[in-house]
């Protein structure tokens, strides 16, 4: 009887030891997302240009993050990236942003949209996948750009 209740305890005591996991392919659940970004350009400025993110959005709490944005004329407009959510847990994106170019002084600045899709992460995010509908602007002129998102994360 007292080694059953040794391994009772033990087997609570490591199913608290182990570390959060995705929840495998089969057992990932939709879920909606939402969030606020700011992006700032990180100097040496260039083409790709990375860029600093932070903001706040379901699922990941405060977050940070990073992305390189490529821009003509060497490339068409595309973004990847990693956003790293509040307890570390990474998502990878991508995306082809549509700028829409409202004025130049001397640098374009504007509006964008787009979808930004989810293609995996770390943590509980592995294997997961979703999509996001943006909406915000930019300024080239100050080097920074704010939107919102809204879609949904499988994990």
């Amino acid at each position: 009887m007292k080694t059953l209740k040794v391994l009772f305890v033990l087997s609570i005591i490591l199913g608290f030891a182990v570390p959060a996991q995705s929840q495998g392919k089969g057992n990932q659940v939709e879920r909606p997302m939402k969030g606020t970004f700011y992006a700032v350009d990180v100097p040496p400025y260039g083409n790709p240009q990375e860029l600093a993110l932070s903001g706040n959005a379901s699922h990941l709490g405060n977050f940070t993050g990073n992305m390189d944005f490529y821009k003509p004329p060497t490339y068409q407009f595309y973004n990847v990236g990693t956003i790293i959510a509040a307890n570390g847990d990474e998502i990878f994106f991508w995306s082809y942003p549509i700028l829409g170019i409202t004025g130049m002084a001397p640098y374009p600045y504007g509006t964008l949209s787009g979808i930004v899709n989810i293609y995996g992460g770390t943590g509980r995010f592995k294997d997961c996948e979703g999509w996001l509908t943006i909406s915000g602007v930019f300024d080239m002129n100050a080097n920074c750009a704010s939107w919102t998102a809204d879609g949904w994360i499988k994990y």
